[in-house]
């Protein structure tokens, strides 16, 4: 018998919070997230998405508030649909229906194959994330701008499998900064395991990081909170240099633990 997944939920917050912060993750899934086989790093975010979203680490105040939408890329752009539990194509997506509150959310699991087109999936999400916002201001819900969190672990692509160099990578970020500069969202790029942190810094020059000692559960838990503390009218150079200031303390508090276990 086959597990009926949610339908998403577009009423006011549970709990009292009327207010709501959409949030789009932008998840590799490229093949070198399936690398080393015996550990992929793959098989960790899944088990981090499914915990996070089972409510184990989660406050009530982001449960009622946050409003999800996953994207995933490699040699394709995916959107999950929560109404399906399926990955589909990013191609004349809509963000009505996309969107799911965070104890909506049942993440599907995650393969890893192909190549890394990491800048559709940015452009997928910018316009996922104008679209949901402007619908909730038309409902006249209260809502704070979007936030956009990338994981990656290897460097932007094209479509034959290239590494991209910074000039491609302009138009993107150009976007981005503009977005950003007029208060329509907050980008934030996490490195891990060997990504290319010189062109995540193109894509996103304030906002680019790479944390190599933190787990995907801990990367998770600490972005998710950054939305809890950050007032909606601070600007995004403030909110990247307070989320760089408290992930870098985090791996180095995490370093400190593993030196002396």
């Amino acid at each position: 018998m086959t597990t009926p997944y949610p339908t998403p939920d577009f009423g006011f917050a549970e709990e009292g919070y009327d207010e709501r912060q959409p949030v789009v993750l932008l998840l590799d899934t490229s093949a070198s997230m399936g690398r080393p086989a015996e550990a992929p790093p793959i098989d960790e975010l899944n088990d981090a998405l499914r915990r996070w979203f089972e409510g184990e680490r989660t406050k009530p105040r982001l449960r009622a508030r946050v409003e999800v939408c996953l994207v995933a890329f490699d040699s394709r752009v995916r959107v999950f649909d929560p109404g399906l539990g399926l990955l589909v194509p990013a191609e004349g997506a809509k963000a009505e229906g996309l969107f799911v509150r965070m104890n909506g959310m049942r993440p599907p699991r995650l393969e890893a194959s192909g190549l890394t087109r990491l800048t559709e999936a940015v452009e997928t999400a910018l316009e996922l994330a104008r679209d949901r916002y402007r619908t909730l201001q038309d409902q006249r819900v209260p809502v704070r701008r979007p936030f956009l969190w990338v994981l990656t672990d290897g460097a932007p692509s094209d479509a034959e499998g290239r590494r991209m160099d910074p000039a491609d990578l302009a138009e993107t970020a150009r976007k981005v900064r503009v977005g950003e500069e007029q208060g329509a969202f907050v980008l934030q790029a996490i490195g891990v395991r060997g990504a290319d942190l010189d062109l995540l810094r193109v894509l996103a020059p304030k906002a680019a990081l790479m944390l190599k000692d933190l787990d995907f559960g801990t990367i998770l838990d600490l972005l998710f909170q950054s939305s809890d503390r950050v007032t909606p009218d601070k600007a995004a150079d403030d909110v990247h240099a307070e989320m760089d200031r408290h992930l870098k303390q985090q791996e180095r508090l995490r370093r400190l633990e593993e030196r002396h276990r």
